[in-house]
């Protein structure tokens, strides 16, 4: 006897997909921290609607890179591992960089 498969959908929490980015933004050239507070905890703010998900990411950066091109790293990093991961759209990265960490001259922060 056969029994029908119940395919229930799959969910995805804003939670997950943030951890994805967090993880991805991290990996891009010329990214030293993303800035974490209480409301971001990954560094990372994930808006999901329908299949569809928009990310919001904050990092400090070296300071020599150019900002333009470690924030168009992060957005190809993190679009291309959400997409890849979840199978939802990417609808938009917004990279904001909070500070430049001067080598030699900064007190180390623990990343």
């Amino acid at each position: 006897m056969s029994y029908p498969i119940d395919r229930n959908p799959t969910r995805i929490t804003p939670d997950a997909v943030a951890r994805i980015s967090a993880h991805a933004a991290r990996q891009a050239p010329g990214v030293h921290t993303l800035v974490a507070v209480p409301a971001r905890p990954y560094g990372v703010a994930v808006r999901l609607d329908d299949r569809a998900v928009s990310v919001d990411v904050d990092v400090v950066t070296w300071y020599g890179q150019s900002v333009l091109t470690v924030a168009d790293a992060i957005r190809d990093a993190v679009i291309e591992q959400v997409e890849s991961s979840t199978g939802l759209a990417v609808r938009e990265v917004t990279v904001t960089v909070q500070d430049v960490v001067v080598p030699g001259v900064d007190v180390p922060v623990p990343t």
